[in-house]
């Protein structure tokens, strides 16, 4: 979990306060990763720039660099529209984007069935596709976020990683859950309302309240669940080429236990005594089930994806469904469950987000394995589309062909230039990539106990750069992370130092806690545009 180990203790230079919160937005391109498929959902190759319109509100933007991929290649021969100035010579033409792939599988919301079909396919795809194009990353979520696997290339790592994960024992009890809140409805209001030993005492408010006290639980589980999938989203965001989460689950709900909401009200309509309970309030309203929408939380989620340039694909592991009732006890109840109902508040919340980020949603396949391998052509076989960035929604066509459907993200919010700096320093927490122009000097001394807490000095020096007067900044930008041996992140830790006479000198202590990590260091000249990026590692197991 981001923040849970460092802390930063700066024994150094005071800094204004100005001179912290400075944000600059730079003009760049963006770039729109799109994809093009035609009736039968097959991607459309040969497309050219001059073929594609895109727009911001009702506005045309122009195209200022395009090229196509297929899996994962850059082809050439489509690779700029015919008005695009040549490449600087001395920028090496990239021939392949690599794709990071982030599965995520959601345990709180997967049946058992569901649970061995998913990932008896996903074996499948990783064994056939994880390779020098395809970096994947496992995060495993059941109350508890956890990162299993670290970006690999490797498929061997990730197929041994996948059939650990699917081995172990699972208890999931939402099924049970809702059924046994069914059959209470059922005890109090149904056609049977007999007093058996379960139901022995309850009453129409007392089963009422017991529904409302389910919601909420499963709205824990929502929120909880939304809120790793943000976390996921962070640690995807660094990396650099096509950036894919893949959520594996049975849905979502975006109105947490509105089935049974729908249920309750069609048993009390049904039941003899409703009249009385009418007057109590045992009904629910429109705004008493609307008090449990989480759509705004699945609107952070997309907006959150769209900053990180990262694209949401998501999948119904239960396959085709039908009828969703109490199993063999589903014709002795009051009711039936609403399916169309159910089945939609599952998946809307997902296919907006899918929708919202240049991703897809699939229902209704029973093939998992299938899912995959469509869902992997679409995201290796795409056309890359730079524009200037842009606010609002963003909208791209293929002029003259309404029969295919584009895939884009619908928005691309521009980021700061302190953004993207700490973007680069995240992603070096696993790439371990230095780079140095500014000639960085980042010393570590040995880690100690101090007043029971192991604290690491770290000392960075800066020679002033040797550029004319208009590129020479009176201070750096430094921005650390640091990676600890459960994948956890720090939060990241930003500073503006001051030079002193030709060089900076910045020292601090790092409270950590005893054991292995990494820290990645970026230094930044805020008038060039110069970075440096350093890492280190930290073996602090001495403070045991």
């Amino acid at each position: 979990m981001r923040g849970s180990f460092l802390v930063c203790a700066l024994l150094l230079l005071a800094v204004p306060l100005g001179a912290q919160v400075r944000e600059t937005i730079e003009v760049r391109i963006v770039e729109l990763e799109t994809t093009v498929l035609d009736r039968a959902g097959r991607p459309v190759e040969g497309l050219k720039a001059e073929d594609f319109r895109v727009q911001a509100g009702k506005r045309d933007v122009p195209i200022a660099n395009f090229f196509a991929v297929r899996n994962g290649a850059i082809v050439l021969d489509e690779a700029a529209p015919a008005s695009a100035p040549a490449p600087a010579k001395n920028v090496a033409p990239q021939t392949s984007i690599p794709t990071i792939l982030v599965i995520f599988v959601d345990e709180l919301h997967l049946s058992p069935g569901s649970r061995k079909r998913a990932f008896a396919a996903l074996e499948r795809y990783a064994g056939a596709n994880v390779g020098v194009n395809t970096t994947a990353m496992l995060i495993r979520y059941l109350n508890h976020f956890d990162v299993r696997l670290r970006p690999t290339e490797r498929p061997g790592y990730v197929l041994n990683e996948l059939k650990r994960v699917a081995a172990e024992p699972v208890a999931n009890d939402a099924n049970r859950d809702r059924d046994l809140m069914i059959a209470r409805i059922d005890g109090v209001l149904g056609r049977q309302g007999r007093a058996d030993a379960e139901n022995a005492g309850e009453s129409p408010d007392t089963i009422f309240y017991r529904l409302l006290e389910y919601a909420e639980h499963r709205l824990a589980d929502v929120d909880s669940t939304l809120n790793a999938l943000e976390k996921a989203i962070d640690l995807t965001s660094p990396f650099r080429g096509r950036k894919v989460l893949l959520y594996v689950s049975d849905g979502l709900p975006q109105i947490p236990a509105l089935e049974l909401f729908e249920y309750w009200d069609k048993a009390q309509t049904k039941s003899g005594a409703a009249n009385v309970w009418r007057q109590q309030s045992l009904r629910t309203d429109m705004s008493q089930t609307m008090s449990f929408d989480r759509s705004t939380a699945f609107r952070r989620v997309a907006e959150k994806a769209q900053r990180a340039d990262v694209a949401i694909y998501a999948f119904d592991a239960g396959g085709l469904r039908g009828f969703e009732g109490r199993g063999a006890e589903s014709t002795s109840t009051t009711e039936r469950i609403d399916t169309v109902s159910m089945q939609s508040n599952q998946r809307g919340g997902l296919q907006y987000v899918a929708e919202e980020t240049g991703g897809l949603y699939i229902a209704n396949e029973n093939d998992a394995g299938k899912v995959l391998a469509r869902m992997s052509e679409q995201f290796s076989n795409y056309y890359s589309i730079g524009i200037a960035p842009q606010r609002g929604e963003i909208r791209v066509t293929v002029r003259n062909r309404p029969e295919l459907r584009v895939i884009a993200a619908k928005r691309i919010p521009p980021r700061t230039r302190e953004e993207r700096l700490e973007e680069n320093v995240r992603r070096r927490l696993y790439t371990r990539a230095i780079e140095n122009p500014l000639d960085v000097d980042l010393a570590l001394g040995k880690p100690s106990n101090v007043n029971g807490q192991c604290v690491v000095p770290v000392v960075v020096k800066v020679p002033r750069p040797q550029l004319g007067p208009e590129l020479t900044p009176q201070s750096l930008d430094i921005q650390l992370v640091m990676l600890n041996e459960q994948n956890d992140e720090s939060a990241p830790q930003r500073l503006t130092v001051p030079f002193e006479a030709e060089r900076l000198v910045h020292a601090m202590m790092l409270r950590v806690r005893p054991e292995r990590h990494v820290l990645s260091v970026g230094v930044s000249n805020p008038l060039s545009g110069e970075s440096s990026y350093v890492q280190r590692d930290i073996d602090a197991t001495i403070c045991r």
